[in-house]
């Protein structure tokens, strides 16, 4: 189940001031529980921005829009439709959504699942660079690079108390959950699948726990964009790693 926050907008948008209110309506008990304020904006033209700040880096949530279709309506009265947004985001950002001018018929943030709790920040490895999402894109089978630490979102990783290692909303993975040696790493939806978990080690290794293997830097690669794998441990510069604790 989805906690939903709900602004109802279409009677406010006849009047040609900006819409400006709180996403507030009441989670239900299994919905995510997010802190901190979350509100949407918009304008008579149809567009608004919805934004959330203070909330859990790893919390998901997105936009929902539905619009009077005058077209298609017939005899009954305008039909109730989609309408368009920028699709979901992670943590403390802005996105959008849209319909047409004066055909708002509701507009509120959607939450996704609340994610597992546990200590957040870079995880920094071979040659002192961070592990990074590509491109800061969160979508399912990006891949796991190496890259200057830059403070990113893409480089703030979760250490979570399910076992999964998380960032920008994504799990770690391994390519279509393989377990040979040279698997590339990437992020995808998490989904308690057996790739997806990880065992920290006191002796700096991360270990795949579904293939015994340890996350490592390709053909000790110092290159910003170096792709990460997994690969038998042999104690190697490559193979070790420092987690926020």
């Amino acid at each position: 189940m989805r906690r939903t926050a709900s602004l109802l907008a279409t009677a406010l948008l006849a009047a040609a001031a900006a819409l400006t209110a709180p996403a507030a309506e009441a989670a239900p008990a299994a919905a995510a529980q997010a802190a901190g304020p979350c509100y949407v904006q918009g304008n008579p033209q149809g567009y608004f921005n919805g934004t959330c700040s203070g909330i859990d880096p790893m919390q998901t949530w997105h936009m929902v829009i539905t619009c009077l279709n005058y077209n298609t309506g017939g005899p009954g009265g305008p039909y109730v439709i989609a309408g368009t947004t920028g699709g979901w985001v992670t943590g403390n950002t802005t996105t959008w959504a849209s319909c047409g001018a004066d055909q708002v018929n509701s507009v509120y943030i959607q939450f996704g699942p609340a994610p597992a709790g546990g200590p957040t920040g870079q995880i920094t490895g071979f040659m002192n660079k961070c592990l990074d999402v590509r491109m800061g894109t969160s979508v399912n089978g990006t891949p796991v690079q190496m890259w200057d630490c830059l403070g990113n979102v893409n480089q703030s990783w979760r250490i979570a108390s399910d076992g999964t290692i998380r960032a920008v909303g994504l799990c770690l993975d391994t390519d279509g959950g393989r377990t040979d040696n040279g698997t590339p790493v990437q992020i995808w939806e998490c989904n308690g699948a057996a790739s997806q978990q990880w065992q920290v080690r006191a002796d700096g290794a991360i270990i795949n726990v579904k293939s015994g293997r340890a996350l490592d830097v390709r053909g000790f690669d110092t290159a910003n964009g170096a792709l990460a794998q997994i690969w038998d441990f042999n104690n190697t510069a490559n193979q070790l790693w420092h987690v926020p604790a």
